[in-house]
């Protein structure tokens, strides 16, 4: 499925990582949105957001930040792990709610040759502004 979606994507590339969950989220039986989430183990496990992309006709109506906010307030509640995303759009960075701002600013090798920095450089991230945002979600509050 992610041929669909693929070319609508900046990075355009080929392969998604590996291990990454794929879904969809569709207008009747036409797909229209696309998210990947990769489960990340490190000394924290976590998991964030490989791709989201949005086909064109749907985009601005807010698609892309409900599929966004399902997901993460799905792994979340299921996992009890943090849910992340690293985003260049400021359309999705700004007016993202039950989300709290991490890291911003452009994407480097860092200190040392770690395994996220190699990432953060063949994702092409060293060069664009970014933020990095983790999902916080309400505890309590019925879901509406």
């Amino acid at each position: 499925m992610w041929q669909v979606f693929r070319e609508h994507h900046y990075l355009n590339t080929e392969r998604l990582g590996a291990g990454v969950r794929c879904y969809i989220a569709k207008y009747g039986d036409k797909p229209i949105a696309f998210i990947a989430v990769a489960n990340v183990h490190m000394k924290v496990q976590y998991y964030r957001v490989s791709r989201l992309v949005v086909l064109p006709d749907y985009q601005g109506i807010g698609v892309g930040r409900r599929l966004l906010d399902f997901m993460a307030d799905l792994y979340t509640r299921q996992t009890k792990r943090p849910f992340y995303i690293v985003t260049s759009n400021p359309q999705l960075a700004h007016g993202l709610v039950n989300w709290k701002v991490k890291r911003f600013g452009h994407g480097s090798w860092g200190r040392s040759n770690t395994r996220i920095n190699r990432g953060l450089m063949k994702a092409n991230s060293r060069g664009r502004l970014t933020v990095t945002l983790k999902y916080v979600p309400k505890i309590g509050v019925p879901k509406q």
